[in-house]
């Protein structure tokens, strides 16, 4: 990396950290300097403010783990297989950054709705997830794996859903560290709720 791009990324690391910490509402652009060992006025070299720098933090974050998902479901074959990939990668990736994830799912309101670029911003990474599940469920539609009467963009926004409120259950009753046989767990209860519903036909 280039001395601009580790600054970069060690403003962002400190954010991230920061937002664990304290939340996103007691963050301050002081605060990020001083937890990156760096002049208030290099933070603002890169991020001209604080919506700036959450919105750089959460297109970050959305990326690597865009990336890492499609590279664990591009090794499966089968849709069905491919969205269990998914799922597992997808919890796997929230724990493994629990407390961020934790103070951005529950403030998320005050971190992603106040500002007009941030939502804009925030349906742009929904739709680019969204349309990528749709994809899997639209080839298992084709293939005969699934049913063909599905509307796949919609079947893609709830599996979302179902994934993150998932998390935020287990968020707000205080289960943190999950183990590798929980986070299986969570995969196969989600994955069978979707596929099977609650019924017991």
């Amino acid at each position: 990396m280039t001395e601009i791009q580790d600054k970069y990324e060690l403003i962002l690391s400190s954010s991230r950290k920061l937002i664990e910490e304290i939340g996103f509402s007691a963050l301050t652009m002081d605060k990020v300097a001083q937890k990156a060992g760096i002049a208030k006025g290099t933070v603002y070299l890169y991020f001209k403010d604080k919506d700036d720098l959450l919105e750089k933090v959460l297109s970050s974050g959305f990326e690597k783990m865009f990336e890492r998902i499609k590279t664990r479901v591009g090794n499966e074959s089968g849709a069905f297989n491919k969205l269990k990939s998914l799922i597992n990668e997808n919890i796997k990736h929230i724990y493994e950054n629990r407390y961020f994830f934790k103070t951005i799912f529950l403030d998320e309101v005050n971190v992603v709705f106040l500002k007009k670029k941030s939502k804009e911003s925030y349906n742009l990474r929904r739709k680019r997830y969204t349309e990528y599940i749709a994809g899997i469920i639209k080839s298992g539609m084709e293939s005969e794996e699934f049913r063909k009467d599905l509307n796949y963009s919609k079947s893609a926004y709830m599996l979302v859903s179902l994934i993150k409120t998932g998390a935020i259950y287990n968020f707000l009753n205080g289960m943190f560290d999950l183990t590798s046989e929980m986070i299986e767990k969570d995969t196969e209860e989600i994955l069978n709720l979707f596929m099977r519903g609650i019924s017991v036909k």
